[in-house]
């Protein structure tokens, strides 16, 4: 499909607007023409103060949205109804309302608008999304996502320990990792749950959050904002019927896998890139050709052996994570193009990843509450 040419605009101009520059900037068709900022500047941009002058800026086409999260709603809105198409940087807004209201705007004016899920346009994660429709290692019954972040950048008065301003971690950081289950599970969320901790006041650095789905799916996460750079470590372990899967990096680029196979669902495995066997066991009791009939959560399947392996991409994070962007703005201009085209990552999922996130953190704050009255009455006696 030949794209029509596409200018765009900046609405916050930061380290992650002016990574985006230079990735979409080698893509045919694709002019940055203009950014609002107050904190940087580039020769070959207009640069206006305030994002309101990009409203009438006839010459910008698209606004990818990089400011504070407590902007993103607003600035979005705006865009809209001034007839320009959005790109939103996580998340889409701290609170519902605004977000849902976003929502009725996109509708009514027609634009595109797209969220900047990018993690969905990665290798790894886009396999594991076609597993979820093909199930050749059965359902996803259990995710833990353990994230052990750096605050070297975030010193104490920086945006986002301000929740007023990020809505907290689990709206500004989390929200990646709530989208990345919803994007490789059928199951849709019934319950969630959270907890929290503040190093001092006003600095919550560490949250934990569970979301229970309706075919038995639990989903945890636990992230903090303590360690050093050069020693941050995020895993995703994922449990499926028949395998375990265990990615490197909250952008992951490796990992793991332990999986029951058959004749038929040995390929999957080769789906994943660069996959390499390290060893292959026949199941007990079964053979290579007639394999061993078992039940997995009360499911009947037929398997011939337990195959280990690993898998990466083999390229820099860096290079992988600007195809990423490259390939989230094409689909983005593909809408743009085309009504009838469906957005890979809609604004939808942004405003359900938001919610899981808002009730984890409404679910943290009353669990703190009773955990300190506890603590208090604990004192007094």
């Amino acid at each position: 499909m030949n794209l029509p040419p596409v200018r765009i605009g900046f609405a916050g101009y930061g380290n992650f607007a002016q990574f985006l520059h230079r990735c979409w900037s080698s893509l045919e068709g694709v002019e940055i023409v203009a950014a609002a900022t107050r904190h940087h500047w580039a020769e070959d941009l207009r640069i206006y103060e305030h994002w309101n002058s990009l409203l009438t800026d006839k010459e910008v086409d698209l606004v990818a949205i990089a400011t504070t999260p407590n902007l993103h709603a607003v600035i979005a809105e705006a865009m809209m109804q001034s007839g320009k198409h959005i790109l939103i940087e996580k998340p889409v807004a701290i609170a519902l309302g605004d977000a849902n209201r976003l929502l009725e705007t996109r509708d009514r004016t027609g634009r595109v608008a797209a969220v900047n899920f990018m993690m969905r346009f990665t290798p790894i994660l886009e396999i594991l999304a076609l597993w979820r429709h093909e199930q050749p290692f059965g359902r996803l019954r259990r995710v833990v996502i353990e994230n052990h972040a750096q605050d070297v950048s975030l010193p104490p008065g920086h945006w986002f320990w301000d929740t007023a301003q990020s809505g907290g971690i689990l709206v500004e950081h989390a929200v990646h990792f709530f989208d990345l289950v919803g994007s490789i599970t059928n199951a849709r969320p019934v319950r969630t749950d959270g907890w929290s901790h503040q190093r001092s006041v006003g600095i919550q650095d560490r949250v934990f959050a569970t979301v229970f789905y309706d075919d038995g799916l639990v989903a945890t996460q636990y992230h903090t904002f303590s360690r050093p750079e050069f020693f941050e470590r995020t895993t995703i372990r994922l449990w499926f019927d028949l395998a375990e899967v265990e990615l490197e990096g909250w952008f992951p680029t490796c990992g793991s896998i332990r999986a029951l196979i058959n004749a038929a669902t040995e390929p999957a495995l080769g789906m994943l890139p660069n996959f390499r066997e390290r060893a292959r066991r026949q199941v007990p009791g079964g053979s290579d050709s007639l394999g061993r009939k078992i039940t997995v959560s009360g499911e009947p399947f037929s398997v011939t052996h337990e195959i280990e392996g690993s898998f990466d991409v083999s390229r820099p994070k860096d290079e992988v994570y600007a195809d990423a962007v490259r390939a989230m703005l094409t689909d983005l201009r593909r809408a743009m193009a085309d009504a009838s085209h469906q957005l890979r990552v809609p604004l939808e999922s942004g405003v359900e990843a938001l919610r899981l996130a808002l009730d984890a953190t409404e679910r943290a704050a009353a669990s703190d509450s009773k955990m300190s009255s506890q603590d208090s009455a604990g004192r007094v006696l």
